[in-house]
């Protein structure tokens, strides 16, 4: 905004540039660009260059000291992704998803759900999930740590290896439904797919 008193005036071709800008084909022989890529080219040159090795050679990604490589190596971390056996909470068909009773032992394993872990345990050993050693993460609900137990040990993994998940591993809470029957779930979804359908 302009103060009054004042007028903006248009700068014309007829007058004369400044006197402390360079001429304009000057400007046009050096570019930004270029001298950055020269820099970078001259910098990344003498951090591979070895006095042993006359040839410049790369170095492993480990030891790149800084340098940013495209693309970026493949990872060879591989992730199993097991559900717990089944708790006693569900072996009675009821829900049982409040956070306070996460880690009660009446939260833990049904004799179906050991049976079950088990048997993942030694579908894992089978897969070759844990010939390099693995770690383990589980829920801190007792029947996930269970789980992860017996993962554990079928797979000759000790407990230091065993890492708990706070919270992003919890079960989706059904607040109003906890307590009910599993049946009762059931409405849930009937009710819910006839809200969508609606809007739909």
């Amino acid at each position: 905004m302009l103060a009054p008193n004042y007028t903006c005036q248009t700068l014309t071709r007829s007058q004369p540039e400044p006197p402390c800008l360079p001429p304009k084909q000057i400007n046009n022989l050096l570019h930004r660009r270029h001298l950055l890529t020269t820099t970078a080219f001259t910098i990344s040159f003498n951090f591979n260059f070895s006095l042993k090795n006359p040839m410049p050679v790369s170095e492993p990604v480990a030891g790149a000291s800084g340098l940013f490589i495209m693309p970026p190596p493949r990872l060879i971390n591989r992730y199993y992704l097991v559900r717990s056996g089944e708790s006693e909470f569900e072996s009675k068909g009821v829900i049982n998803t409040n956070p306070v009773t996460k880690t009660s032992v009446d939260n833990g394993l049904s004799d179906r759900g050991k049976k079950q872990s088990v048997r993942a345990a030694f579908d894992l050993k089978e897969m070759g999930a844990c010939d390099n050693n693995c770690w383990i993460w589980p829920a801190i609900t007792q029947r996930a740590y269970e789980t992860a137990e017996i993962i554990a040990s079928v797979n000759s993994i000790t407990r230091s290896y065993i890492v708990p998940e706070y919270s992003f591993l919890d079960a989706r809470g059904l607040g109003a439904y906890e307590g009910k029957t599993l049946e009762s779930v059931s409405e849930v979804l009937f009710f819910t797919s006839a809200l969508l359908l609606s809007i739909i």
